[in-house]
C-alpha cells in the first residue's frame, strides 16, 4: 500500500491563464520601474499640494491651488514605516496607574 509523499508529475497543472498573468505582471513590472523616479515625484509633490507663497503685510501666506492629498500621503508612508496591523479604538474614561 502506498504512503502518499512526493510523485513526480502529480499536482496542479499550470494552466495558461496564469502563465499570461505572471508575464503581464513582469512586463508591468519591468515598464513602471523605467519610470520610477517621476512616478514617485508625481506622488510626492501630490501629497504635498500646489501651493505659491505670497508676502503680506504680516509675513508669508502659503495658498494652495491644489490641496494636499492625504491618502496619497498615507499611502507613501506606509510603503515607508508598514502598515499598521489593526487599529484600537478606546472610549470612555481610563485610569492609568504606574508603580515605578
Amino acid at each position: 500500500m502506498a504512503q502518499g509523499g512526493f510523485r513526480p508529475g502529480s499536482g496542479r497543472k499550470r494552466g495558461m491563464a496564469s502563465i499570461t498573468a505572471e508575464n503581464a505582471r513582469a512586463f508591468m513590472l519591468k515598464e513602471i520601474a523605467k519610470d520610477l523616479e517621476p512616478i514617485m515625484a508625481a506622488q510626492k509633490e501630490a501629497a504635498k499640494g500646489l501651493w505659491y507663497e505670497k508676502l503680506t503685510d504680516s509675513g508669508k501666506l502659503k495658498i494652495y491651488q491644489r490641496d494636499p492629498e492625504l491618502r496619497t500621503g498615507e499611502y507613501l508612508l506606509n510603503q515607508l514605516v508598514g502598515r499598521p496591523r489593526e487599529v484600537i479604538q478606546l472610549s470612555g474614561e481610563m485610569s492609568l496607574k504606574l508603580d515605578v
